[in-house]
């Protein structure tokens, strides 16, 4: 060792060894003199009124009886019209993560099991119009922020949005059409034409509720806030499926099968009639429902020793893909300080998302069980 060696390590030595009286030796201060920082506290200072954000959860409208009908719908998209959302969202991917998933496939998985008609249907419009899914986007943007667009403009936009990745929006940009401009002409293909008109008449909540809101309202497109990013660290399935069977009485959690839920009236688990439509919809975003769905299916397996390691792998899986939600939420409102938000999206997800938006600064959330108590003049009920 070389005497310039020895004599830094002597000195740093020196450095580190402290008297106890030393100020190295002292103690730091604690943070128990004041509350910790917590960013929800600033929304009681902001300057101006909050960012309003309404978490609309439901089951999926694709899994209804096959007795249900959109139009049943009507009283729920009235009281939703009354709240006048300036953005809405939905739990499908957004365009942006879509095409990651594709560039990533190696990684994730084939993203075609996420969004397959998506996907081919974007591949088909970039190849129509020479553009990259991120440069339809730019002129998608751009195109939408004119106003007052012509039929042409609004099936280029469709079309640009479509190779964007984002079909739903493209459906909105159908819907605002005229039935008899609903065509396959400046930049989009009649066979393209042909793919937006099925998806503006899809029976999910993405096209029959988001895309026909935002066209009623005149809102150029929707976004989504949907995410399989997280699906990476989802423990393997066979492990977690015999870990599920092993535990007693798992499986009826998840299939709320239990007495708390059978406790709950008929009409408010099932759409089979127009009449249960609004019932299903108050339970399904009462907070009890969000206690009793989250703990059943999430917060039994932290309970649980036999799930063990799967079991907090899946959960941790969900928080990630909730907290994703969130951000997605967080972002395409960050521009609209002070506006409405809507996010339509499975029941599973509202207390979560709830909770995780609490936290934020400029986010005020908004009661959907009193939206549909309201009986607002002019609403069917």
């Amino acid at each position: 060792m070389g005497t310039l060696l020895v004599g830094l390590l002597v000195t740093l030595s020196a450095c580190t060894v402290s008297s106890p009286g030393s100020a190295a030796t002292q103690r730091l201060p604690t943070t128990t003199q004041s509350p910790a920082f917590d960013p929800a506290v600033a929304k009681q200072k902001l300057a101006l009124a909050p960012t309003q954000i309404m978490i609309f959860g439901l089951d999926h409208l694709d899994t209804a009886p096959a007795s249900f009908q959109v139009a049943w719908l009507e009283p729920v998209l009235c009281r939703l019209r009354g709240y006048k959302p300036d953005l809405i969202l939905t739990e499908a991917l957004s365009g942006e993560q879509v095409m990651g998933l594709e560039a990533y496939a190696a990684y994730h998985g084939d993203a075609g099991k996420y969004a397959g008609p998506t996907l081919q249907m974007a591949q088909a419009a970039q190849a129509d119009l020479h553009l990259t899914a991120a440069q339809a986007l730019v002129q998608a943007n751009e195109l939408s922020q004119k106003g007052d667009l012509s039929p042409a403009q609004r099936r280029r936009l469709a079309g640009l949005f479509v190779a964007a990745a984002e079909p739903l929006s493209a459906a909105v940009q159908w819907l605002r059409l005229p039935v008899d401009e609903r065509i396959g002409a400046d930049g989009i293909s009649p066979a393209l034409a042909k793919q937006v008109t099925r998806w503006a008449s899809l029976r999910n909540e993405m096209s029959s509720m988001a895309a026909r809101l935002a066209a009623d309202l005149g809102l150029e497109r929707v976004y989504g806030a949907g995410d399989h990013l997280s699906d990476v660290t989802q423990p393997d399935f066979p492990a977690f499926k015999a870990a599920v069977t092993a535990e007693p009485g798992q499986v009826a959690l998840f299939n709320h099968n239990t007495p708390a839920f059978q406790a709950v009236p008929e009409e408010a688990r099932q759409m089979a009639t127009a009449a249960d439509v609004l019932p299903i919809l108050k339970w399904k975003n009462s907070p009890r429902f969000g206690e009793l769905d989250a703990d059943a299916q999430w917060l039994s397996m932290l309970r649980s020793e036999k799930m063990g390691r799967v079991g907090r792998q899946r959960v941790a899986a969900w928080e990630a893909q909730n907290l994703r939600m969130a951000v997605a939420i967080r972002e395409a409102t960050a521009s609209r300080p002070g506006e409405r938000a809507l996010l339509i999206v499975g029941a599973g997800h509202k207390p979560f998302l709830e909770a995780y938006l609490r936290t934020f600064t400029d986010v005020e959330l908004v009661s959907v069980p009193a939206l549909l108590e309201a009986k607002p003049a002019g609403c069917p009920d």
